[in-house]
């Protein structure tokens, strides 16, 4: 089975955004955790980082935007802060 533990996460672009737009940063640690008889063990899987952006009304859900993968996609999350700037300047006041 694996696992998803959420190790940091934060709110990007605080006060530059419209107020039905979030941009989020997560960090994730995978782990493959497996249960043999009586031993249980856990191998890290590897780490994700990822900024998501997300649309929401007053009484609706979050619908996701747009996701950004850091490592696979951008090197850095600085080039994806750019990146969402270049890309989404509609959710931005």
């Amino acid at each position: 089975m694996i696992v998803h533990d959420l190790v940091d996460t934060k709110q990007l672009f605080i006060g530059e955004t419209k107020p039905d737009y979030l941009v989020v940063y997560e960090k994730v640690i995978d782990r493959d955790a497996r249960i043999d008889g009586r031993k249980y063990q856990e191998i890290e899987a590897g780490t994700k980082e990822v900024v998501q952006i997300f649309h929401g009304e007053k009484e609706h859900s979050l619908r996701k935007i747009d996701s950004y993968d850091i490592g696979n996609d951008y090197p850095s999350l600085e080039a994806v802060l750019t990146k969402v700037k270049e890309t989404h300047q509609e959710i931005f006041q």
